[in-house]
């Protein structure tokens, strides 16, 4: 090694960032993508931990939805014979129950996700994003197994394999999308009011029922009233997935609901939650 590379100056290490510098919209939309590895992983591995300490593990993916709708089936449809006008009525509720708590599940862990990781906001830079986008994948791949109770729920009441069923797949995905939305907007709102967290199971609840999960819209709501719930979300994706499984009809302004909310709600809230980026971990 000669004296000169002795002498010489070392390379200087690389300059410290804040944890707190919100990035370009564009690079922020880049950096967030190149992270999917790292979601992919983090979701994978919260789910196969979820039921680790059970007796039946993993088999809980499935006993929970059906669980579910059999105490749903039993209360609405045994007890308070809410069916009417609903031929198959334990078909219905399956996709609603299964719909609904989708949605559920994505926003409620989303707006945990910033809350929750405050010690790791502090310690690395990255796009912040990542946390309720990570609290969405980990729902959608937990559904998976529903959607099989789902197709099983449908065989073994006398539904034939339609075509039909494969539209689940774009509605899933747009349901996805909104999940994701949504799961951003309650994140930055729980990030600021802690409150919010505590406000949104009783917000679900009132979804619930105005959403149309067991009971028949058509069979309950004036003609004249259904567009406030063409104009609910859930309600259109529900509709939309009871469609796929050969329930009811729906109309364009049913799928141009679907569309609007997963679309805008997710570009919407992905703005939104970018916005205040650097306040993340502060609290």
């Amino acid at each position: 090694m000669s004296s000169m590379s002795l002498l010489s100056e070392p390379d200087a290490p690389p300059p410290l960032q804040d944890v707190f510098r919100a990035s370009t919209l564009r690079g922020y939309v880049g950096s967030t993508w190149n992270r999917r590895p790292y979601i992919w992983y983090v979701a994978t591995g919260e789910l196969r931990a979820r039921q680790m300490n059970s007796v039946l593990g993993n088999l809980w993916h499935l006993l929970n939805p059906i669980l579910q709708i059999g105490v749903f089936f039993l209360i609405f449809g045994v007890v308070l014979k809410t069916d009417r006008g609903v031929d198959n009525f334990m078909l219905f509720l399956t996709v609603g129950v299964i719909i609904f708590q989708f949605s559920q599940k994505a926003t409620t862990e989303g707006a945990k996700s910033i809350v929750s990781n405050g010690g790791l906001m502090r310690s690395i830079s990255f796009p912040r994003a990542v946390l309720p986008f990570t609290a969405t994948s980990i729902e959608a791949l937990a559904i998976i197994p529903a959607v099989f109770v789902l197709l099983s729920v449908a065989v073994l009441t006398g539904e034939t394999p339609d075509l039909r069923w494969f539209a689940l797949i774009p509605i899933l995905a747009l349901q996805t999308a909104f999940n994701a939305g949504a799961a951003m907007v309650a994140a930055r709102a729980t990030s600021h009011v802690r409150d919010v967290e505590q406000i949104l199971p009783f917000l679900f609840r009132l979804l619930f029922y105005a959403s149309a999960i067991i009971f028949s819209a058509d069979a309950y709501i004036e003609a004249g009233y259904r567009w406030l719930f063409v104009a609910n979300p859930l309600y259109s994706i529900t509709t939309s997935a009871r469609w796929a499984m050969g329930i009811g009809e729906i109309d364009r302004w049913i799928v141009l609901s679907v569309v609007a909310w997963g679309i805008g709600l997710l570009v919407g809230g992905f703005i939104w939650f970018r916005a205040a980026e650097a306040t993340y971990g502060r609290q």
